[in-house]
């Protein structure tokens, strides 16, 4: 299926609902200078023809009492692409492990943690990271 051509506008509502996704169409029309008939038909398309593929809730980690934010970066012992399906399987399931990422260079994958405290996070550490394929 051939892909939509894009315009301007179309790129500063995808830019801006990426950002905000659930900003009422009034204030997104305004920002982009469009009423809001033409604003919504846009997103619409842009729904349609799967640019916009869903909208998600920006949780607060302090509400959620998850205080600590780790960054990690992993180097695997194997690195063929049955490996890294199986790591990205276990990887979604460990609620602690908030995102996943390939990576080039001295480092194969990095995982962004959230846990509410040091000692969740060292305990994570100890009993779920040494369990990840590869």
């Amino acid at each position: 299926m051939a892909s939509l051509a894009l315009d301007k506008i179309d790129l500063e509502i995808l830019r801006i609902l990426s950002r905000k996704g659930r900003m009422p169409i009034v204030e997104l029309a305004k920002l982009v200078n469009l009423t809001t008939s033409p604003c919504s038909d846009r997103v619409k398309r842009l729904e349609k023809e799967g640019f916009i593929l869903g909208y998600h809730a920006e949780l607060n980690p302090e509400k959620l009492n998850l205080d600590v934010q780790v960054f990690i970066h992993i180097r695997l012992d194997q690195t063929s692409f049955s490996i890294f399906e199986k790591f990205a399987k276990a990887v979604e399931l460990m609620p602690e492990i908030e995102e996943c990422y390939s990576l080039s260079g001295d480092f194969d994958t990095m995982i962004k943690v959230r846990t509410k405290d040091m000692k969740s996070y060292q305990s994570f550490m100890s009993t779920k990271l040494g369990t990840l394929p590869g």
